[in-house]
């Protein structure tokens, strides 16, 4: 029943391609790929070797997870402030910040978002904004060094992690699903965006994305802002689920604490409630069609590209709540 209903969500086109994981802290209990990593201009299968550009859920697979371990090394503490907001209101996007700036439009992006980054006072409800997380990956590189290396040596080296990294290498793109063809999505948010005018003139791609880091700002950075560009195959994005949810990379108590409720639905990093999943359940979803999210020891992650060949409305949420039930149903069956 769960292939079936994917396989209709390809066929009305969705997105070409998905893989899938889900399981227990124990271990996968059920995997599978479907349709076509790459469907234009020229059609690649997807298997549960593709990587997949997994977009925001960067935000918690790396980026909090590091901050967390900064906490519990005692390099930081969340009430400290970095840039005018704390790392508890950067990782529960209470920070204040709008939700999106094109940074790579300003010769410096850190003082744009100094500038004209606030719109809301800092503490109010929460604003979900890539600006909390392109602070924080300036924080963890000045806490760790390298942000990419850190991550490496940090999380996927750990885990026994072969494939998941930053700015894949051109040898391993015909492993890759393809994202869109043109930025079209991001540059009409660009032309809405109420902000001062660029400094710097960078043209919105036109090409496929295929490799390369979905997310504008991203990419222009070298790969990574820490809101995105991680590529990594779905047993690996269940890798990282797991590793956490275990306490292999996080202690206890910091996994308790940033799994719970700190504003409306946000917890530290993590968003609560996922769709079609219990109230305590945490997790994060990606612009590209990519989702992890955990409820007690059960893990489910769903990678899709939704966004190949253009950017779409899709109805993920359904799509994401259904897969839930189905794999929910599968495994206590």
């Amino acid at each position: 029943m769960l292939d079936s209903f994917l396989q209709r969500e390809i066929a009305l086109g969705s997105f070409p391609a998905v893989a899938y994981a889900f399981g227990t802290a124990e271990g996968i209990e059920r995997e599978n790929a479907l349709g076509h990593a790459v469907a234009v201009p020229l059609r690649i299968p997807a298997t549960l070797d593709t990587m997949w550009d997994c977009a925001s859920t960067t935000k918690v697979l790396v980026t909090t997870i590091l901050v967390l371990q900064a906490v519990a090394e005692g390099k930081i503490a969340l009430d400290d402030v970095y840039r005018g907001a704390s790392y508890r209101e950067l990782l529960s996007h209470t920070s204040g910040l709008r939700s999106w700036l094109p940074t790579y439009w300003y010769e410096d992006p850190l003082s744009a978002i100094e500038r004209w980054g606030r719109v809301r006072p800092r503490g109010a409800e929460p604003e979900y904004s890539d600006l909390n997380f392109f602070l924080l990956y300036y924080a963890l590189e000045e806490i760790f060094g390298d942000y990419r290396e850190a991550a490496r040596t940090r999380i996927f080296e750990p885990l026994g992690l072969r494939d998941a990294c930053f700015n894949p290498p051109n040898e391993q793109k015909l492993r890759i699903a393809a994202t869109e063809w043109g930025q079209r999505f991001e540059r009409v948010l660009a032309e809405k965006l109420q902000s001062p005018p660029p400094t710097v003139t960078r043209a919105i791609r036109q090409g496929l994305m295929w490799g390369d880091a979905n997310d504008g700002n991203s990419f222009h950075a070298g790969g990574t802002l820490g809101n995105a560009g991680l590529f990594a195959t779905a047993r690996e994005v269940f890798r990282i689920a797991q590793g956490f949810v275990r306490g292999e990379l996080v202690p206890q108590a910091l996994i308790e604490g940033s799994t719970r409720t700190v504003a409306g639905d946000r917890g530290l990093g993590w968003q609560l409630e996922g769709p079609g999943l219990p109230p305590r359940s945490f997790g994060h979803m990606g612009f590209t069609g990519t989702s992890v999210w955990c409820h007690g020891t059960r893990i489910y992650v769903l990678m899709t590209n939704r966004v190949h060949p253009c950017a779409a409305p899709i109805g993920m949420h359904r799509i994401r709540g259904e897969f839930h039930r189905l794999a929910a149903s599968l495994t206590s069956s």
